[in-house]
């Protein structure tokens, strides 16, 4: 008796969770597509976020506000190593293996008013995903966002609030005097009691207690200016 009810207590556990399992992988495969697209979404919100819209983005934008900003006001193109455009190549199209890099341009009335372009790095508990633009000068910061993280709330995690993000605008990445280029680093502290006003430009103000994540900013930063740099030097040298 006592094994008949042992057993039926195993097949009634194991029919619970194949029919649990069944149904969660029904509404995740039905929820892909929704996801893609909200992924999307989310990443044509952040650029726009990062090039700095004249008229900037609302806190309750629609969703349908943001893509039609986006192919009005977005540019795709791809570059390569060189910082040659290809022609013929979305940034969609890139694949895994190719040293293909997105870049995204910013027009108003025509003209080019920001460049902008992704950046990826470790902070101390996850990688970091976020857009970085310039100025038409490209030697002036326009703007920045992080949009995805696993860093801590209230310390590492501050990097996606507005008064870390735009801390970044106004800051140079070339230092037109040495003729040297000085990716924008973040220091421990606030930039006016730890540098010289000479060296101010090219720092922005640390977060208090966040360290790792602060230095894993620093490095994504430099690794893809760098990255992005032989394009935004043949800018420079055409001005």
């Amino acid at each position: 008796m006592r094994l008949e009810s042992n057993r039926y207590t195993f097949m009634f556990a194991f029919a619970v969770c194949v029919t649990c399992s069944l149904a969660l992988s029904i509404v995740s495969e039905g929820l892909k597509e929704k996801k893609a697209l909200n992924v999307a979404l989310d990443i044509k919100k952040n650029i726009l976020k990062a090039v700095s819209l004249e008229t900037p983005l609302s806190a309750k934008v629609q969703a349908k506000e943001v893509l039609d900003l986006y192919d009005a006001k977005i540019e795709e193109k791809v570059i390569n190593a060189e910082g040659q455009v290809v022609e013929g190549k979305r940034p969609v199209d890139i694949q895994e293996a190719e040293a293909l890099y997105p870049l995204y341009m910013y027009k108003e009335g025509g003209q080019i008013r920001a460049y902008c372009f992704p950046i990826v790095g470790k902070g101390l508990w996850s990688t970091i995903y976020g857009y970085f633009a310039l100025e038409p000068d490209a030697m002036t910061v326009r703007g920045i966002t992080f949009y995805k993280h696993g860093e801590t709330p209230g310390l590492g995690a501050e990097i996606e609030k507005d008064w870390f993000q735009d801390n970044y605008k106004g800051k140079k990445i070339w230092d037109i005097q040495r003729n040297r280029l000085i990716p924008v680093k973040v220091v421990k502290g606030q930039v006016n009691n730890v540098v010289s006003k000479e060296e101010m430009p090219f720092y922005v103000d640390g977060i208090s207690g966040a360290t790792m994540t602060s230095k894993g900013v620093t490095a994504m930063v430099d690794k893809w200016i760098n990255i992005y740099e032989p394009f935004f030097n043949k800018i420079r040298e055409d001005r």
